[in-house]
């Protein structure tokens, strides 16, 4: 690739300017992720494994993060707490708790109830005295 090549591609990552010629070291942890998925898009995997991607970023980066996710072309798994993200790109959701890992059956919208409510019982319980198991 030339040089033009290369800024056009980081470009569409959101690296533009100065950015595109500063040392990887003083970028901070969000250019630095976007490099990463530059990078991997280069690469033209069948799978992606993301671990809280969005850690790093900021929303129009997440933004961003999703649209590339629902336009990539092969399998995604994809480990988040950001509902944000989840609810633009997840197709499948499967929970991991208590050391278990099932699929559940309805939308990210129902889990979080789900959450809300659990927190809610947990909470009575603990004001009640009676614990939480």
């Amino acid at each position: 690739w030339d040089v033009p090549e290369w800024r056009a591609k980081l470009g569409i990552f959101g690296v533009t300017g100065d950015k595109q010629t500063n040392l990887i070291k003083t970028l901070s942890p969000g250019y630095r992720a976007r490099l990463v998925f530059c990078l991997m898009s280069l690469r033209n995997p069948h799978l992606l494994l993301l671990d809280e991607p969005t850690n790093p970023l900021d929303m129009d980066m997440i933004d961003s993060l999703a649209l590339a996710i629902k336009k990539f072309n092969g399998g995604v798994v994809l480990v988040s707490h950001d509902f944000k993200l989840l609810e633009q790109v997840a197709e499948n959701i499967w929970v991991c708790d208590a050391c278990k890992v099932t699929p559940w059956k309805s939308d990210i919208q129902a889990y979080k109830k789900h959450l809300r409510n659990q927190m809610n019982s947990d909470l009575k319980k603990m004001s009640a005295g009676t614990g939480v198991h």
